[in-house]
């Protein structure tokens, strides 16, 4: 695993040896991609982003986005020792980022994100996934943000639990057994 593009691009990425499922290359790549689009659609760049992954394995996802010059990057990890590896990963790759150790289900942003990507376990229930991005909504801590999440390919939307009007673009693609989802949060003060 490495860092695909920006200033530690090529910089390969120590994975944790158990606990995690690392996103291929080519889902990273094509993830990236359409964030990019995304970017440019709404006139704004890396330097604007605020960027939350959860769930962060070796943290390789936050670590691209910082590598493309995001403004923030927190990582959650539940376990001590990937933790661990997630700032050994930042140091080599000379990346400041903040790494949190939290369950991410119950973990709160402090300030508005405004991409967030989650890769929790498939087995995790499809319920607490909704339910806990239900609850960031209703906070409005996700108020325009893109949100990105990475489940089985069988599984259903993990927006499901969001009213649509706060949710109103929802697309998937599919990578093999995974598929990402992909919703575009409006802000509360256009509702």
């Amino acid at each position: 695993m490495r860092i695909i593009s920006g200033s530690a691009r090529g910089r390969k990425l120590e994975v944790p040896t158990t606990g995690t499922r690392p996103s291929s290359d080519r889902m990273r790549e094509a993830m990236f991609s359409s964030i990019d689009s995304h970017l440019g659609h709404i006139e704004s760049s890396w330097a604007d982003v605020n960027f939350v992954d959860l769930f962060a394995g070796s943290g390789a996802i936050g670590l691209e986005a910082m590598s493309r010059g995001a403004r923030e990057v927190t990582l959650v990890e539940n376990s001590s020792k990937t933790k661990g590896v997630i700032e050994k990963n930042a140091a080599k790759c000379g990346l400041e980022v903040k790494v949190v150790k939290a369950n991410a289900y119950t973990w709160i942003p402090t300030s508005r994100v405004n991409i967030l990507f989650l890769d929790p376990p498939y087995a995790d229930s499809d319920a607490i996934l909704q339910g806990y991005l239900a609850k960031l909504v209703q906070l409005h801590l996700l108020d325009g943000a893109l949100v990105i999440c990475e489940r089985g390919a069988r599984a259903p939307s993990p927006f499901a639990s969001i009213p649509p009007l706060t949710l109103p673009f929802e697309w998937e693609r599919g990578y093999g057994d995974s598929k990402l989802w992909y919703g575009q949060v409006v802000s509360s003060s256009t509702i």
